[in-house]
């Protein structure tokens, strides 16, 4: 998924949880920690793109960031704990429940998903597997791909104008 679907995705769980479970109002500092929070896992991305820039290989190649442990359900589960450690209950359940729905976006119509049962293996799992690198497309063509496969597209679309209406919401602009 986009960085949009995954920030849309966050703010749609957050007022879920904040307004639904645990009965609170959502707020700007919610919204705008849900965002942050919903992206963590892909902070890697950073590292991997200097990796590979050392490398010699550029935009015409594979983002591997999913290879990586920081991209695994179990380095998560250790985050959330910290989490809860260093402040509540809630913000641990709010931060760790977001970037698990990233780790499952990520899975959603991928060619390679992400590594879930790290590290037992290294395995790459996907929901539904699509091969969107078939004959070299990476960068912007690879993005071109992704998007008009419906599978993909209509996810992207729909968590992105939910991020949108519950941000107008909690702004009080709806």
């Amino acid at each position: 998924m986009m960085p949009s679907a995954h920030i849309g995705a966050s703010i749609v769980a957050t007022y879920a949880i904040e307004g639904c479970l645990l009965n609170q109002e959502v707020t700007p500092a919610t919204i705008g920690l849900a965002a942050v929070a919903g992206l963590l896992p892909d902070l890697d991305g950073l590292i991997v793109a200097a990796i590979d820039q050392d490398e010699g290989v550029g935009v015409d190649k594979k983002l591997r960031h999913h290879e990586f442990p920081t991209h695994t359900p179990l380095f998560y589960l250790f985050f959330t704990i910290a989490i809860w450690l260093i402040t509540t209950p809630e913000t641990a359940l709010l931060c760790g429940t977001v970037v698990f729905l990233h780790l499952l976006l990520d899975s959603w119509g991928t060619d390679d998903g992400i590594m879930w049962f790290w590290p037992w293996s290294d395995r790459q799992l996907a929901l539904f597997p699509t091969d969107l690198h078939s004959d070299g497309a990476f960068g912007v063509e690879f993005y071109r791909r992704h998007l008009r496969c419906w599978r993909v597209m209509i996810p992207e679309v729909t968590l992105f104008l939910g991020g949108l209406i519950v941000t107008a919401h909690a702004f009080g602009f709806a």
